[in-house]
């Protein structure tokens, strides 16, 4: 094992603190537990050690993703040398307002608009406009559980087609011009006759819902959000207006968004993610391991290498324990790795564990309980630590002292971690294309420790 070891003598707390910072690193393959110089006898501290534990990154497919509602509509493509050629479909009703007044038989159509309300978009470079298509749904949307390998019948040929420019912002509302669209037309007059919208269920075998697909020579993937602001508005009026009404046929009415789901369709030919086979099996795809989000790719890093750390120790507590992982292979502006790693618990199965009440066991954050004193199993919070991505490094780092210290007095067992895209309490997972690839042996601890004298 690989050993980089720091000594620093137990002095006044100033003029320690002072020397951890400036004290020089020096390497070592010496065992760390003959490391250190020794005090006076009458002094119960040896002093303070640091040291690096090299870890590795592995990667699993977990079973395939429910995508169903997950307030995203995701498409687009992108592509790498990694993960291969990745394509996203999203699938939605449409709903309409019944509490707004349909247009009447003679209204006139001023114009139509579609929304789209534009979360991010993920590409290498935004120079160049991006193009979004609207496609419509053959089938109808059921009320079930849809996953990301579901799809469903659409039209081939798109209702239209539209490009925008996002190079200066991306989390904006954009909008296509459809005046002349003899589908957006027809919607009008069907919406004037107002059979197929007696209710929902009408209106659903009339138009069962639409399809959002990117352009795949692009490589661009984007996520909009449903609701109000994402879908058809028609702009009319009736006999004696003098000004336009508004009636909008949308992916959501007020805080309701409709029904949706996203497909995403992998192809790895040629890479090494070409060897993932079988769900919940760990794969050494070699130099490399990565994540990439709606796939069902995800990191498992693998702790073991800290249980022969531990063996060695007798009578010591952690000052700051770090992990670090990185740096990553990309790191571009407008294609941002995710922003923060959940570090969930697992083992052999390599399933994500739970506790005796079906919550997910996590690392949770430093200096906060790590055991739930009712149960002894590990605690549950609904903020727990979190690996963070520093894009001046480019590498994902959070603190582990509180968790290393448990594990170490035995309030915990040893786990691996499963690494999952998570941020603000949501599941980011689901919401892009985004991925992050990194050296598979670039997973570090660092340790810093404290040796007390046994009497």
């Amino acid at each position: 094992m690989k050993v980089t070891t720091t000594y620093i003598l137990t002095l006044p707390a100033k003029l320690a603190f002072g020397l951890l910072i400036i004290f020089p690193i020096l390497s070592s393959c010496e065992d760390p537990s003959n490391i250190g110089l020794e005090l006076d006898p009458n002094n119960n501290q040896i002093g303070v050690f640091y040291q690096e534990i090299p870890l590795s990154a592995f990667v699993i497919k977990q079973d395939s993703l429910i995508t169903t509602n997950t307030e995203n509509l995701v498409f687009g493509s992108d592509e790498g040398d990694f993960f291969g050629k990745t394509e996203a479909i999203a699938y939605s009703r449409l709903l309409f307002n019944r509490d707004i007044a349909r247009p009447q038989p003679n209204a006139v159509l001023d114009s139509v608009r579609f929304n789209f309300n534009v979360r991010f978009v993920n590409a290498d470079e935004l120079n160049s406009p991006k193009t979004f298509q609207v496609h419509r749904l053959n089938e109808q949307i059921r009320d079930i559980s849809y996953y990301n390998f579901s799809s469903l019948d659409y039209e081939q040929d798109p209702i239209f087609t539209a490009s925008f420019n996002f190079s200066a912002r991306q989390d904006t509302l954009v909008f296509a011009t459809l005046n002349e669209n003899p589908f957006a037309r027809d919607l009008f007059e069907a919406l004037k006759d107002g059979t197929a919208f007696s209710d929902v269920f009408t209106f659903r075998e009339f138009l069962p819902g639409i399809v959002f697909k990117g352009a795949e020579n692009e490589k661009a993937s984007m996520t909009v959000r449903p609701g109000n602001n994402t879908g058809f508005v028609f702009f009319y009026r009736n006999e004696g207006d003098t000004v336009s009404r508004a009636y909008p046929i949308a992916t959501g009415i007020n805080s309701n968004s409709a029904r949706h789901f996203n497909q995403v369709i992998n192809d790895p030919t040629g890479t090494p993610t070409e060897a993932i086979t079988e769900k919940f099996v760990t794969y050494d795809l070699g130099p490399r391991a990565g994540s990439k989000n709606n796939t069902g790719i995800l990191v498992r890093l693998d702790m073991s290498p800290l249980d022969a750390f531990l063996d060695t120790l007798r009578n010591v507590t952690f000052n700051q324990v770090i992990l670090e992982l990185g740096p990553l292979e990309r790191n571009i502006a407008s294609n941002r790795p995710p922003q923060f790693l959940q570090m969930f618990f697992t083992n052999e199965t390599n399933r994500v564990l739970l506790r005796e009440d079906g919550r997910v066991m996590a690392v949770q954050p430093d200096g906060r309980p790590q055991v739930d004193p009712t149960t002894g199993e590990p605690i549950f919070t609904d903020a727990p630590a979190l690996l963070a991505h520093d894009r001046e490094k480019n590498i994902y780092r959070q603190f582990l002292t509180s968790h290393v210290n448990a594990i170490y007095r035995g309030s915990i067992e040893r786990r691996d971690f499963i690494l999952y895209p998570l941020v603000s309490g949501s599941d980011e997972y689901r919401q892009s294309l985004r991925e992050f690839v990194l050296d598979s042996r670039s997973p570090i601890l660092k340790i810093y420790y404290s040796k007390t004298r046994a009497f």
